[in-house]
């Protein structure tokens, strides 16, 4: 080869091997807090000034898992089934009326800024 050319070779499974590292397990882990944060951020809010345990906002959280093919987060809602809804917030809901309430999108959003072009 002539001075300045080179050869790329690339493995099957070189993927698993290059998520699997510690830095992309960080930042995976920084993507997903980020995620959380604004999902938090723009979650609904109670009129009343008392926080109480169950809002939406409280209860999103990010987890950080690994296996086989590396790091993968998740921003998980609603864990404890007594919450509030926060699908009925996202998507909108009809009520016993009849009126169409609509959606807020908070949680699309929040995806929405995480993306990379």
């Amino acid at each position: 080869m002539s001075e300045g050319q080179f050869k790329l070779t690339m493995h099957r499974g070189w993927e698993n091997k290059m998520f699997s590292t510690l830095e992309a397990g960080a930042l995976v882990a920084e993507v997903t807090e980020k995620i959380r944060i604004n999902a938090v951020a723009g979650a609904p809010r109670s009129r009343s000034t008392k926080t109480n345990w169950n809002q939406i906002r409280k209860n999103i959280s990010a987890h950080i898992e690994r296996d086989a093919r590396g790091h993968y987060g998740n921003v998980t809602i609603e864990l404890n089934d007594r919450v509030r809804h926060a699908l009925l917030q996202e998507r909108g809901w009809t009520d016993r009326g009849g009126r169409r309430h609509p959606g807020r999108r908070y949680l699309k959003e929040a995806l929405l800024k995480a993306r990379i072009e």
